[in-house]
């Protein structure tokens, strides 16, 4: 007998991505309980199209709030014991939550899991999976089993989450009980492009976490993806890992693991404005990082964006045109 799951979609305009994304959860091994699409607020025909899958589907409307809201409202509306998250434009394989909730079922203790991905642009899914690209060390303070079967890691990946994030919505697998008591997702994070990455952190302050080593969720990349913006991505980041510090209840060793990420994403996020001439937020990303954190080319373009406009004017058009996108 299977434990019940409910998979929860927060949809915003979604009517071109749903049916895919619905077939894909109907044809999983491992049914799910129920199905829980909550349009926050669409101004187009995702309603119709939830329609047509009949009473196969939960649809709930609310005016529009933010994907955390929606998330939040999708959970309190669930009945099952384990929630499972997809964005209304992923795909899961057939065996997604069959290996994620075979290890829940085996280990009690197992609040939260995930799974790998790939990116999908236009159709074609990439050949590497966003484990593929992880550091060498990112599973370091437990054994990690051989292979590529689904494991439970014994230890916390904090800190390991703070310098690589594979955690996407729609890989989460976590108890319903757990999601209430850590909180859900913070509703003031709605608008940030990273939100998803304070809740994943904060359910990381405890273990053991799950993990599905294959990558059997594809994240689709398209001109209308919220977090596409590397540059506002990055800014959005920074925002989470200010909260964190403030907020998590974690060491002195990680607040100052933290801090270090909140500079080397200020000077991250910083490339991409000084490119655009954007001085003031140059100023406002570099102004507050130690000076260790900036190599003599980012020292050079906050000197610029310190000066006059009628000196740096000249002086960024000169180092856009000799050094591009490099820059």
């Amino acid at each position: 007998m299977t434990t019940a799951v409910s998979v929860l979609i927060p949809a915003y305009n979604g009517a071109a991505f749903l049916p895919e994304t619905l077939d894909a959860i109907f044809a999983q091994i491992y049914p799910a309980a129920e199905v829980i699409v909550l349009d926050d607020g669409s101004q187009d025909g995702t309603r119709d199209v939830v329609a047509r899958f009949g009473s196969r589907v939960r649809y709930h409307y609310t005016p529009n709030g933010g994907i955390c809201r929606a998330r939040n409202l999708a959970a309190s509306l669930a009945s099952s014991p384990y929630l499972a998250f997809c964005d209304q434009d992923d795909l899961w394989q057939s065996d997604k939550l069959a290996q994620q909730m075979e290890l829940h079922e085996r280990d009690e203790a197992l609040n939260f899991s995930f799974s790998n991905f790939c990116y999908m642009v236009d159709g074609v899914r990439d050949n590497r999976s966003k484990l593929d690209d992880a550091p060498a060390d990112f599973f370091a303070d437990a054994p990690t089993p051989p292979g590529t079967a689904p494991f439970v890691y014994s230890a916390s990946l904090y800190g390991s989450l703070l310098r690589f994030q594979p955690i996407w919505p729609s890989t989460v697998v976590v108890r319903s009980d757990f999601f209430r008591t850590v909180g859900g997702f913070r509703e003031e994070f709605g608008k940030n492009p990273s939100e998803d990455f304070e809740f994943s952190l904060r359910c990381l302050l405890q273990e053991p976490v799950g993990v599905v080593r294959e990558p059997v969720v594809s994240v689709r990349r398209h001109n209308s993806n919220y977090s596409g913006d590397t540059d506002k991505n990055t800014r959005g980041q920074i925002e989470i890992l200010q909260y964190a510090l403030e907020h998590h209840p974690i060491s002195d060793a990680l607040k100052a693991q933290v801090v270090e990420q909140i500079e080397l994403r200020r000077v991250e996020a910083s490339y991409g404005a000084f490119l655009r001439g954007d001085f003031e937020l140059v100023r406002s990303l570099l102004n507050p990082v130690p000076s260790r954190y900036l190599d003599r080319k980012t020292a050079l373009k906050l000197g610029i964006a310190r000066l006059p406009h009628a000196l740096s004017q000249p002086l960024w058009r000169m180092l856009v045109k000799r050094e591009g996108r490099s820059l």
